[in-house]
């Protein structure tokens, strides 16, 4: 996974395809802290909004305490969910349906709050009552936090049209009475209904745009400016993000340190123009050959690391290995000026790290242990992989 991958030339149909595909994990990863804070508030918020019909109850009449029992019995199921989604987020077992699932459930709620204020009060209220209506706005502005447009824009279009069915569900139920005036709310008009409809739609385009901005300056933000792989303080908060993640679930993490050899005689003898376009195609083979949940970083000067979750020490070898030899495949093109072009052969030095559950190493131990093997690997004569299968 590069931070450059995302930045190509899109062909016809491709916009969609690019729209509706899941969201990198790294910003998944990020979108799980805005998820754990709307969690909290959402806690917060129905355990408040209990209070309401709980102190309904207790000062109505005798006549009117059903429709404020139905409300106390609703608010309160709110609640236990609210509870349960908030310990499924912080477990961060990372479950892909979770965001959508928690934006449907904030709008659901909201939705059904308004159908029975209309179904006990009137239809009247259900369309004029703004604080719940503007509740809409609050829980559709949440999912900008979820960092994926997918859900924004699902959970904006559900908001429209669980809107507009509540609407006709009520004046449904009222029939012809569903028009009369009520000296605090007004009167119902569908004109109104539809300037709000439109009203969340616009809310739902905006946050899909906001979302899709969040998500490219969080990538540039990420890059490296030369060869567009991740750089160094990304590298950094993914690698604690996965290695906790490893710790939790028990499954293996592996990690490549890669240095191009003799780069510094390549800069000496062939110009810093070329030791740059030396390391970008270093960086475009990386990327080529690893899968979307890995990771290729620049961590300084010629040297690469490569993030593989879910990969054992054999694996990330064997994968480091393909590398080495595509890097050795693929020489450099180098110009000189008479017009005439000459290849220049690239080899890479690899170590490799594998995270070891009893060993309980750190990220710092993690990379240090590959940084050592990749040490190993040149004083062995470069252009070779050493990982913990042959340490």
């Amino acid at each position: 996974m590069s931070a450059a991958s995302h930045v190509t030339e899109l062909t016809a149909g491709e916009p969609v395809q690019k729209f509706w595909a899941r969201p990198e994990q790294y910003l998944l990863d990020a979108g799980k802290e805005g998820e754990a804070l709307i969690a909290k508030i959402r806690v917060a918020l129905t355990f408040a909004l209990l209070l309401v019909p709980l102190a309904d109850i207790i000062s109505a009449a005798n006549e009117g305490r059903e429709q404020h029992f139905i409300g106390f019995f609703v608010t309160a199921t709110a609640c236990l969910l609210s509870v349960g989604i908030h310990f499924l987020v912080i477990s961060d077992r990372r479950q892909p349906w979770l965001p959508l699932a928690t934006s449907l459930f904030d709008v659901s709620f909201i939705t059904l709050t308004l159908i029975l204020y209309g179904i006990l009060v009137g239809p009247v209220v259900l369309l004029n009552n703004r604080l719940s209506f503007d509740t809409y706005f609050l829980a559709l502005g949440g999912t900008c936090l979820r960092y994926d447009k997918r859900v924004a824009l699902v959970a904006g279009l559900v908001a429209i049209a669980q809107w507009m069915g509540s609407v006709v569900f009520v004046v449904a139920h009222y029939g012809a009475a569903a028009h009369a005036i009520d000296e605090f709310y007004g009167r119902f008009a569908w004109s109104d209904v539809i300037s709000r409809t439109i009203l969340l739609g616009t809310a739902t385009a905006l946050n899909v745009f906001i979302v899709g901005g969040i998500q490219k300056q969080r990538k540039l933000s990420t890059a490296d400016a030369l060869t567009g792989a991740y750089n160094r303080r990304f590298l950094d908060d993914f690698l604690r993000n996965e290695l906790a993640r490893s710790m939790r679930h028990k499954t293996a993490l592996s990690l490549a340190m890669i240095d191009v050899d003799h780069f510094k005689q390549f800069n000496d003898t062939h110009g810093h123009g070329a030791g740059d376009r030396a390391l970008k195609q270093v960086a475009q083979t990386l990327e080529l050959a690893v899968r979307r949940t890995d990771l290729v970083a620049r961590y300084g000067g010629e040297e690469f690391v490569v993030v593989l979750p879910d990969s054992t020490a054999e694996q990330a070898e064997a994968k480091m290995n393909a590398i080495r030899e595509a890097i050795q495949a693929e020489p450099v093109m180098l110009a000189w000026r008479d017009g005439r072009s000459a290849p220049a052969v690239l080899t890479v030095s690899i170590g490799v790290a594998s995270w070891n559950d009893e060993r309980g190493q750190t990220a710092a131990e993690l990379v240090a242990e590959a940084d050592s093997r990749l040490y190993e690997a040149k004083r062995a004569g470069r252009n070779r992989v050493v990982g913990p299968a042959v340490a």
